[in-house]
């Protein structure tokens, strides 16, 4: 069952305050009554969803009652009826300025006031369901936001701990390709951001100079494919051997091709800048 509406009447005049509220009563509404703009203004927090405001009133008259109601956020939207004594287009249009929704000439002719007020009460009942409808939706998208927000961030993070398994991935590669070696580990590091500077002093961009710095490690993957007995031999290299030993190069883009890893498939060579004639340019060392 829908709640019981609320009226707030207003008139300095005990007759007229008896008078509207027996009617109001006889119409099932609730009531609230005040006897100027003060205690009207006071009042208004009582969940009021109409008002009936005479003009006429001492300490503070109804224009100005009016106008600090449609200045509260709050009760903006609280449908005012002015009954009044005054009359004149003037009275009318300066009361509408202010922000009266509807405007009767006493005596009110009942009929005239009781369909103004259900008129105007149907139409506040219909602006606070969208009111409600809104508030609603904007919760509704807040949580749903705050999921995408999650969600987003989880799919970041999974990306980034992706990035960070890739790279230690290549790295242990690397190590595994030169753990014969004594301090591999830190070759292979320094070697990486040597790789790095090299890389910045060819011009390249930051994102090109990160990739040089990740897959530079690499460069001797090849090395798995190398027997031990040349790969460790303590003494030089017969030719025989060295011509193994240079197929490393071979050995590592085998391991490396058709990699869906950008570092792995990363095309160093073309990150240099070149002359005309298609030759490695001079690195501007600097």
């Amino acid at each position: 069952m829908a709640s019981q509406k609320r009226i707030l009447i207003v008139d300095d005049q005990k007759t007229i305050l008896d008078f509207l509220n027996a009617v109001l009563d006889s119409w099932d509404y609730e009531t609230e009554l005040a006897k100027d703009g003060f205690e009207a203004l006071a009042k208004i927090e009582l969940d009021i969803d109409l008002v009936i405001l005479d003009l006429e009133m001492p300490g503070m008259d109804g224009f100005e009652v009016t106008k600090q109601i449609r200045q509260s956020p709050l009760y903006r939207d609280i449908p005012i009826v002015i009954a009044t004594g005054l009359s004149g287009k003037e009275i009318r249009l300066r009361a509408i300025e202010y922000g009266a929704n509807e405007f009767l000439t006493k005596p009110v002719d009942v009929t005239e006031l009781r369909v103004r007020v259900a008129s105007l009460l149907k139409l506040k009942e219909t602006q606070d369901a969208l009111k409600r409808q809104y508030a609603d939706l904007e919760v509704k998208v807040a949580q749903r936001t705050q999921s995408l927000r999650r969600a987003l961030d989880d799919m970041v993070e999974a990306k980034r701990k992706a990035y960070e398994a890739s790279l230690e991935t290549i790295f242990r590669l690397a190590v595994a390709a030169e753990y014969k070696d004594e301090d591999t580990a830190n070759h292979i590091r320094r070697m990486s951001r040597y790789s790095a500077i090299l890389a910045r002093g060819c011009g390249l961009l930051p994102n090109e100079v990160e990739v040089i710095l990740h897959a530079s490690p690499l460069h001797d993957v090849g090395k798995l494919g190398i027997p031990d007995t040349i790969l460790c031999k303590p003494s030089s290299l017969n030719p025989d051997e060295w011509q193994i030993m240079r197929q490393h190069a071979a050995f590592g883009g085998r391991i490396l091709e058709n990699s869906s890893s950008d570092l792995l498939r990363v095309d160093t060579p073309s990150l240099l800048p070149t002359t005309k004639n298609g030759t490695a340019a001079a690195i501007p060392l600097v």
